[in-house]
């Protein structure tokens, strides 16, 4: 209450809107001018990365959920053991549930955010396969059954 009030106007800072965001939020006036800067990677991401280990700052900032589902009854899971969300483009886009079966990398499940998030989770596929030395990535079943052609298109093209 007053108390932050009080800091806060004393902070410098000021107030701004975060598109998404139910909640107040500040900004040093600084960094509002400044270009973004950095370069956006895409990648799956760990189940325990501390971008996402926090459940509630995740919902919050990306509009995303996530819960590892390993200790889930398999007949109760959503996204499968060990659902990796892929990053992409400073979102989280889908996600992937991988195996490996041999030199294969296998998305046993996948979740797509819309036709938009293939092409950035087949990168993700393909970059994943070549932490574990596999070869070739081959995708089981996906959520949305019409995003599953796009998906394999786009897998096809990077892995040619």
């Amino acid at each position: 209450g007053e108390q932050v009030d009080a800091v806060i106007a004393d902070s410098g800072l000021v107030p701004v809107t975060v598109e998404g965001w139910g909640r107040p939020a500040w900004a040093d006036p600084a960094a509002l001018e400044t270009p973004p800067r950095g370069r956006h990677r895409t990648t799956l991401l760990s189940p325990f990365d501390s971008l996402i280990w926090e459940r509630a700052r995740t919902e919050r900032i990306f509009g995303f959920t996530h819960r590892l589902e390993a200790y889930v009854p398999r007949h109760k899971r959503v996204h499968g053991y060990f659902a990796m969300p892929v990053l992409a483009g400073g979102r989280l886009v889908g996600r992937v549930d991988p195996a490996r079966e041999g030199r294969t990398l296998v998305a046993k499940q996948v979740t797509l955010d819309g036709s938009k998030a293939a092409p950035a989770v087949a990168q993700a596929l393909v970059e994943a396969a070549s932490w574990v030395d596999c070869t070739d990535v081959r995708v089981e079943r996906v959520d949305a059954p019409d995003l599953r052609e796009p998906l394999t298109k786009e897998l096809a093209r990077l892995l040619a």
